[in-house]
């Protein structure tokens, strides 16, 4: 079952950047630096889940015969996923030589938290395979210990920051970009779930050191990152398929109406049809046979024509008996009335045989 979660987790995060190269590769030069940190933190997550996976973590520690490779690999995969994740923010928020200043400071940290975790790990004694539960494992144990609590408060830290300015920015975007600013609020949201995993690890870790049982909250643990993916991976790319929606729900509203409209036409439509049936339209196309609004024009067309055909025309004595009972409505209503009544007077003046005025 964990296997199924990390690498449907795979999936995602490679769908997310193949969305992404594509746009980068449609992108005109200029905006090029905004989309391809987006790309690098995909290329960073992925491996982390794959080696997450236990039947490719083992594989991988039994192949190179180092125990516990795989989640070294993990954590050197998170640490440069988070950095990846704050330079995406800095390129879509400033120009690219600002950003680059900033992001410079956030890869020179990065690299002293990667190159302290390396030195940790080997100066450790991890020498048996602990693939699904090394924090668990290695609470107590020398360097090892220090080296838990400093990947999940960097990684922790880091996430909060992309939260932080997720949300913050979330507020500046332009009007006219307002799907920009609801994927980077969903981004915040599935960032925040994914620091959970941090969270859970330092209680586990902190705990187990004070002498609480607190292991499987630790082992747990790495759940949430899957919790997290496709939360991020809508948030991500939902400024691009995002205006869709709003043209749905538009042409939702749209079809809604005509439907409304269509069926308030038919007393009318099924009055005038009889002045000349030959008049109505045959659908020649699928659309047109089943589609609201087609039908709705199709309906409005042949109720002008056969008005057109029937020619009502203006009658004294049926205005004056309109507007005696007419009292009390609206001018709207009081016109339609008229309207009503002067196509009913032509429908009796036609039946009887009667040529209009």
């Amino acid at each position: 079952m964990d296997d199924v979660l990390y690498l449907g987790s795979v999936v995602g995060v490679l769908v997310l950047l193949a969305h992404k190269w594509w746009a980068y590769r449609e992108a005109p030069p200029e905006r090029r630096p905004a989309l391809l940190p987006i790309c690098l933190a995909c290329v960073t997550a992925a491996p982390a889940f794959l080696f997450l996976a236990p039947t490719v973590g083992v594989s991988v520690d039994s192949l190179t015969g180092i125990p516990n490779l795989s989640v070294m690999l993990v954590y050197t995969s998170g640490v440069a996923f988070v950095a990846a994740n704050q330079a995406m923010l800095l390129y879509w928020r400033h120009p690219p030589e600002r950003a680059w200043r900033t992001t410079r400071r956030v890869l020179a940290a990065s690299a002293v938290v990667l190159a302290t975790m390396i030195a940790l790990f080997v100066l450790g004694d991890a020498d048996e395979e602990h693939h699904g539960d090394f924090p668990a494992a290695y609470a107590d144990a020398p360097y090892l210990a220090e080296l838990l609590v400093l990947y999940h408060v960097a990684y922790l830290v880091g996430l909060l920051n992309v939260v932080r300015l997720c949300w913050l920015w979330a507020g500046e975007t332009p009007p006219d970009q307002p799907w920009l600013g609801r994927g980077l609020r969903i981004n915040a949201i599935g960032v925040l779930v994914g620091s959970g995993y941090a969270v859970l690890v330092l209680v586990g870790v902190i705990g187990s050191r004070l002498g609480a049982n607190l292991d499987a909250w630790a082992v747990a643990a790495p759940k949430a990152l899957t919790l997290a993916v496709p939360i991020v991976v809508v948030g991500a790319s939902i400024a691009a398929w995002g205006p869709r929606l709003t043209d749905l729900r538009e042409r939702a509203g749209r079809q809604r109406d005509a439907v409304r409209d269509h069926r308030r036409l038919r007393p009318l439509w099924h009055a005038l049809r009889a002045v000349d049936l030959a008049m109505r339209h045959v659908p020649g196309t699928l659309r047109e046979r089943f589609d609201p609004e087609h039908r709705l024009f199709w309906r409005v067309i042949e109720i002008n024509d056969w008005l057109h055909r029937l020619r009502p025309g203006h009658d004294a004595e049926v205005a004056r008996a309109v507007d005696r009972r007419a009292a009390g409505l609206s001018p709207d209503e009081r016109w339609a009335a008229h309207e009503a009544a002067r196509i009913k007077a032509a429908l009796r003046a036609r039946d009887r045989g009667d040529e209009p005025a």
